[in-house]
């Protein structure tokens, strides 16, 4: 088995437009494809056809489907359903996946970027502590319009690791 990383995020979103265009217009994402257009009502996947394959509630559609690239990280896929699933707000205190972090060389620029386009940022950006501490290290989380948690971070200083560790923490390329 070789496993190589990461290769996408799903996200369900209430409006796959606005969505996309915060991930455009606040972190420089682009649109690779979209397999369900929303501006495309009869390309919609039932339910009952999803279902084998994810698990898929068969009473819901997906009305709106697209592949967004995040420069050197893994890809972004956002979902819009019907009925529309409402945007819940994720937190670190919720069960399963609850936020990602996008490598950033400006946290203060892309955290006001961020902002400038309706997210909601919390108190940073931060000092790293611990293994990550170090000079310019910083973490600032911002909540999406969409009810998403991002972590941005910024690593210039090496990282300090555990006696045990062998390998390193993986950083995208500049």
């Amino acid at each position: 088995m070789s496993i190589r990383g990461i290769e996408h995020i799903g996200i369900t979103v209430s409006d796959l437009p606005a969505a996309e265009a915060f991930f455009i217009n606040a972190l420089d994402a682009s649109v690779l494809y979209r397999i369900v257009p929303p501006e495309e009502p009869e390309q919609k996947v039932e339910g009952e056809a999803m279902r084998p394959l994810n698990g898929f509630p068969p009473e819901m559609q997906v009305t709106g489907l697209a592949m967004l690239r995040l420069r050197n990280g893994c890809n972004v896929e956002l979902f819009q359903t019907s009925p529309v699933t409402a945007n819940e707000k994720q937190g670190i205190s919720h069960a399963g996946v609850n936020h990602f972090s996008v490598y950033v060389d400006d946290i203060q620029q892309a955290g006001e970027r961020m902002r400038q386009h309706g997210a909601e940022m919390f108190d940073g950006p931060s000092d790293c502590f611990a293994q990550e501490e170090g000079k310019g290290n910083q973490t600032w989380f911002g909540r999406t319009p969409f009810g998403v948690l991002i972590e941005l971070i910024t690593l210039p200083s090496p990282l300090h690791y555990d006696a045990e560790a062998t390998e390193k923490r993986w950083i995208p390329a500049s």
